[in-house]
């Protein structure tokens, strides 16, 4: 979408619907046969931005399975959204907050329930003894999320190895720190999603 990609460069505020009509070549007054206004156009993005995160993290969450490779394919599914949606998810990150109330809260549900199921995968590593007694699974539910989302800040600016591989060692790292040393993580490719 031409305003993901607007928005995503200038941000919300300072992109306007001139740019957008610019951006698909079509007249301003068009545009707005296909969008209402800018914040339409900013909850579509936002929808299109977290699509699929509440299924794919419920269908890993209740797999059978060591929580590493748990772990490693909800980090996967989410990381590869940098490449395959890369300006929906940079809009997303950067302009959410302007959304309006209705849209904002809607958002918000679906984050939350996204949060609650990387949460309920840690815990099922407490319980299966392989994670650290001193970690609190609400941090680093947030931690492994905040940890995927930054690959968009320096990702592909910053490293060219691609983003499966990135995704791989991301993992590797977020599990030696909350895992006990004597605890294997399963390196495997992540299962495709139905």
């Amino acid at each position: 979408m031409a305003a993901a990609k607007i928005f995503s460069e200038k941000g919300y505020h300072l992109a306007t619907t001139t740019e957008i009509a610019e951006e698909l070549g079509v007249h301003q007054s068009t545009l707005y046969y296909y969008l209402k206004s800018k914040e339409q156009a900013l909850e579509q993005i936002c929808a299109v931005a977290i699509e699929g995160y509440v299924s794919f993290s419920e269908e890993i969450r209740k797999r059978k399975g060591p929580v590493s490779v748990k772990i490693r394919d909800v980090m996967f599914q989410h990381i590869i959204t940098i490449r395959d949606r890369p300006s929906f998810f940079k809009a997303f990150q950067s302009n959410r907050k302007d959304l309006g109330a209705a849209a904002r809260h809607a958002i918000g549900r679906q984050i939350r329930r996204y949060e609650a199921n990387i949460e309920a995968i840690l815990k099922q590593a407490a319980a299966a003894g392989v994670m650290r007694a001193n970690v609190n699974t609400l941090h680093a539910a947030m931690a492994l999320i905040a940890l995927c989302n930054s690959v968009s800040i320096w990702w592909p600016a910053r490293s060219a190895e691609p983003i499966e591989r990135i995704a791989d060692e991301l993992a590797e790292m977020f599990m030696a720190g909350i895992f006990l040393a004597a605890s294997k993580s399963t390196k495997s490719r992540p299962a495709k999603l139905s």
